[in-house]
């Protein structure tokens, strides 16, 4: 999205301005990351600058809401600090990642997850920006993961407008595909679980891994 190229087959209508908010990993990690990207898909720093940028929960925390004796409250201030940064940097995708690291409510209570989802909804109304939440599933292992194996409550399901599920490649469909059992592993696929504002599609669209050689070491 950044560079505007059709670099996994999806070419976006315009270069947009992407901003990457990783809770978990730090910046130098995340970087290494983008600079594999680029030497893959041999982008220069041109293709990129001033349209992606990063910033980590190591550094910063970015907690919307909280739960305490009164129940579920809302932090003001840094739901404003999200909303005037987009608006600055003139941002129109918001990666967050994970979700549950930007919110310290019971994840199994339906009413409070719910408010926590509804609260980015707000921002990326307020904004006119994309907010594309990460979550993590359940670990299943007889079968693909749907939406409904989202970990937690499932009103942040209902609150989305688009939900994406990815799978691992399966021991059949490497069979079919005429990959060996090792060679599945570097696969894996992305279906649209729900989709409120086009036709739903259970076409797979499949991705593949790759290792990409840094100046120390791999990524």
């Amino acid at each position: 999205m950044a560079s505007g190229k059709a670099l996994n087959g999806t070419k976006p209508p315009k270069r947009l301005k992407v901003w990457l908010f990783n809770a978990e990993d730090p910046r130098d990690e995340l970087e290494r990351r983008i600079m594999a990207a680029c030497i893959h898909f041999n982008l220069k720093p041109a293709d990129i600058d001033g349209h992606l940028f990063l910033d980590t929960g190591r550094e910063q925390e970015l907690v919307i809401a909280i739960d305490d004796k009164k129940g579920v409250r809302i932090q003001e201030p840094v739901v404003e600090a999200v909303v005037e940064t987009i608006s600055e940097l003139g941002i129109d995708v918001m990666v967050v990642d994970p979700f549950v690291l930007t919110h310290q409510v019971n994840e199994n209570d339906n009413g409070a997850i719910d408010k926590v989802a509804k609260l980015w909804a707000q921002v990326a109304d307020r904004t006119n920006c994309s907010i594309d939440i990460v979550h993590h599933l359940r670990k299943v292992s007889d079968r693909e993961t749907t939406v409904e194996d989202a970990r937690g409550a499932v009103s942040l399901i209902g609150a989305a407008r688009s939900v994406r599920v990815l799978n691992r490649m399966s021991e059949a469909q490497a069979s079919e595909a005429g990959l060996t059992h090792e060679a599945r592993f570097s696969y894996f696929s992305v279906v649209y679980g729900k989709s409120n504002l086009s036709a739903l599609s259970h076409k797979a669209d499949w991705r593949k891994l790759e290792s990409v050689a840094l100046g120390k070491g791999r990524a």
